[in-house]
């Protein structure tokens, strides 16, 4: 005990240690603020005292403890990067969607107008489908298992994909930029829908809009209703001026 005093009677503190001090608590609490209220806020904490711990032990010179520590830190990190998985994932999105970031790159060239005339005419013929358009954020680490078409959109391509006996039809596509990436590609389910009338098609389309920055055209064939969902949030049903006016306004307008 007395070597902490006079650890802490030593110290001295420069302006940089204040600063440093500063940013390394303004990242905490944005780390706070972005986990509120999901379970890795409880991770979060627990690291940050199990930090201290490490502090004092050293400090007070526990050997027993640091070997502990020491012994099971590699092992629990790895194992908390495969349990929070999406929680990593939605971390990696929100600062690929910080504002610093979109001013450095682009809006993607979409031609909208093919994606919606396609929309709607599925939405006529009764049939399912799912639309991902890439946005800033790169796609490839959800596309696995799809399959790789990187053909020229057209709105008549996207039919055809979605006619109920193509066995492309079962999944999304992936768009990226004015071109068809990838068809029947399995997207991660949100759970946070509660409406029972709401299937597996409209989780896999809010899914993966909680983890990107992407937007999803969702079509019913039960209500041959078309949505569109975005940052973990789908609309109510659109008509077709509705969805081209939402569509832009992520693209090229300030969401």
């Amino acid at each position: 005990m007395n070597d902490l005093i006079k650890i802490f009677k030593n110290v001295e503190f420069s302006y940089l240690d204040i600063i440093d001090f500063l940013l390394l608590w303004f990242i905490v609490f944005q780390f706070l603020k972005l986990f509120k209220g999901t379970r890795i806020l409880y991770i979060i904490l627990g690291v940050l005292i199990l930090l201290i711990i490490i502090f004092f032990a050293d400090i007070l010179k526990l050997s027993a403890m640091s070997f502990l520590i020491n012994a099971f830190k590699t092992v629990g990190l790895i194992a908390l990067i495969i349990l929070f998985q999406p929680e990593i994932r939605r971390l990696l999105a929100s600062i690929g969607q910080s504002r610093i970031l979109r001013l450095l790159t682009r809006a993607p060239k979409i031609p909208i107008e093919e994606i919606i005339d396609a929309c709607y005419r599925i939405s006529e013929k009764g049939y399912g489908a799912l639309i991902v358009l890439q946005n800033r954020m790169n796609l490839e680490t959800f596309t696995e298992g799809g399959i790789e078409i990187d053909a020229k959109i057209s709105s008549h391509l996207i039919e055809s994909i979605f006619y109920p006996d193509n066995p492309l039809h079962d999944g999304a596509i992936i768009v990226k930029e004015d071109r068809i990436s990838y068809a029947s590609v399995r997207l991660p389910r949100s759970s946070k829908l509660t409406d029972p009338l709401l299937g597996t098609r409209h989780e896999a389309a809010v899914g993966i809009t909680e983890l990107c920055d992407a937007i999803s055209i969702v079509i019913s064939e039960e209500r041959q209703t078309v949505r569109i969902a975005f940052k973990g949030e789908l609309s109510s049903p659109l008509e077709k001026d509705e969805l081209r006016e939402r569509i832009i306004s992520i693209l090229y307008g300030r969401q």
